[in-house]
């Protein structure tokens, strides 16, 4: 398994220096040959291994939410609560983790002219020495439909304290107007946007249409405001999905759900590489593989931060009541 980098630069981006946006390609050589939409250039640059890195575990959730951002889909996300278990998938010995458990709650809400996202996560990490750290991380975002407005709000603490609280919102003019995110806490705080930038639903109804459509690449600017390190370039590879026998039982359980009536929605694998814009690494923060349904359901998350993976599988869903509008 390989890594393929374009470093790209982008202008009109309101900063001293321009960023440079990494497409990073996840797939092996060959694979990404055969897609037939590379082109050979003295800036391509191949990546073998991964520098170890750590990451705020919640906070990668949020990102799992037509190419335009105003453009109308042919389907619909499914309002639901799931609770989703937490597991150590693996860890390298430069982590010094030695296992790891926990639980994140996902709550996602429709509203006539909105959409709102919930996130609660408790998670222990114990290392090889038997130290133990315990985070706790919450996430709540409000998103207009029509791509102007996005409220966002989290908190972030360790072993009982708190070490970080964000709250921001955002105004633009049009669905895919650059702007600045306006901050409440911290009150210094100043994060500024690209054109084309997504919000995180409006991303993942886009990331889904695509992958119906039979596509196989796709990349975008994403806020969220789940860290200061926002906005993420995003680039995603669709595969098909590996069969894993406890999300199947959980997709009938879902299925009796969302979908009583009939056959369930198809279910789409996607890699996803995090790219942090104001950073020039070559390596992304983060990547994450995810199990999506058509209807925005997640059943399967791994979160990878390179010096360990976390695997979270379902143990609790709800199916929740669509507005009447």
């Amino acid at each position: 398994m390989g890594k393929i980098v374009l470093d790209v630069p982008i202008s009109a981006f309101p900063m001293d220096s321009l960023p440079v946006v990494r497409l990073m390609f996840v797939g092996t050589w060959n694979e990404w040959w055969s897609l037939g939409k590379l082109s050979v250039a003295p800036i391509l640059k191949f990546e073998r291994n991964r520098r170890p890195r750590r990451a705020t575990a919640g906070a990668v959730m949020v990102t799992v939410a037509g190419l335009l951002c105003g453009q109308a889909s042919a389907f619909e996300l499914l309002p639901h609560r799931m609770v989703y278990d937490m597991t150590l998938s693996s860890a390298s010995t430069a982590s010094g983790i030695n296992n790891a458990k926990g639980a994140m709650m996902y709550r996602f809400q429709e509203a006539c002219d909105s959409w709102t996202s919930e996130t609660n996560v408790f998670l222990k990490l114990i290392y090889d020495e038997g130290d133990q750290v315990e985070t706790t991380w919450s996430f709540v975002s409000w998103e207009s439909k029509d791509g102007l407005d996005y409220r966002f709000r989290v908190r972030h603490a360790q072993d009982g304290s708190t070490i970080e609280l964000l709250q921001g919102k955002v105004r633009r003019e049009t669905p895919s107007s650059a702007g600045r995110v306006e901050f409440s806490l911290p009150e210094d705080a100043e994060i500024y946007f690209p054109e084309g930038t997504l919000f995180p639903t409006r991303h993942l109804i886009n990331l889904i249409d695509y992958a119906k459509g039979g596509g196989k690449v796709f990349s975008k600017t994403v806020f969220d405001g789940a860290s200061l390190d926002n906005p993420y370039q995003i680039n995603a590879l669709f595969t098909r999905p590996v069969k894993r026998a406890k999300t199947a039982q959980w997709r009938k359980i879902i299925d009796g759900e969302a979908a009583p009536k009939g056959e369930g929605p198809r279910v789409h694998h996607v890699r996803m590489a995090f790219f942090a814009l104001k950073s020039r690494e070559a390596l992304p923060e983060f990547e994450l593989d995810v199990d999506y349904r058509s209807d925005g359901v997640a059943e399967f998350i791994q979160q990878d931060f390179g010096d360990y993976a976390l695997s979270l599988e379902p143990s609790e869903f709800e199916a929740l009541e669509r507005p009447k509008c």
